[in-house]
């Protein structure tokens, strides 16, 4: 998917057919996004630069202060 907008003060981000939360910000290299749709949770990592997301159901992403994150479809993406 194609990001259409970023807004970093709300946090969230448009891609071509959806609004994501961002939950983690790799100095807006790389971001974590998460967002919900009948009560089940959806995963992305997007790459700022090339302006493409994509969806994942296992999450391989470190947050800049070495943070390990794991994605659940009943409640979303927590932190270790």
């Amino acid at each position: 998917m194609n990001i259409i907008d970023i807004n970093y003060e709300k946090k969230t981000l448009k891609s071509d057919y959806f609004t994501w939360h961002i939950i983690a910000n790799d100095k807006n290299k790389f971001l974590l996004l998460q967002r919900e749709e009948n009560g089940r949770y959806h995963a992305a990592e997007a790459d700022v630069k090339k302006k493409h997301l994509w969806e994942v159901k296992e999450i391989s992403f470190r947050g800049p202060e070495g943070n390990t994150y794991f994605f659940d479809e009943e409640t979303g993406i927590g932190k270790v």
